[in-house]
């Protein structure tokens, strides 16, 4: 009757893990789909981009010219910051 009780064996805890080594993780996109999609974007982007209209472009060149003259002029500050402190 004791033999009746008697628990299958179970296989070794290392047999286990290469098994479960063995199962493929679910594949998403390939690579050429991901590249295609973002070709797909780069069109859109390009399909709704306009030439920009002569206001639009003096405007863009203001500020830019702004920024780059208030950068000049920290770093000339800075400049005579360090040229006055280090006589």
């Amino acid at each position: 009757m004791e033999e009746a009780n008697v628990q299958p064996q179970q296989a070794p805890k290392q047999v286990q893990k290469k098994e479960e080594k063995k199962t493929e993780k679910p594949k998403g996109p390939s690579i050429f789909d991901k590249l295609k999609n973002k070709l797909a974007n780069y069109k859109r982007v390009v399909d709704v981009a306009r030439k920009p209209t002569r206001e639009d472009f003096v405007s863009s060149a203001k500020i830019t010219a702004t920024g780059i003259a208030i950068l000049g002029v920290i770093g000339f500050v800075i400049f005579l910051i360090y040229f006055l402190v280090v006589k």
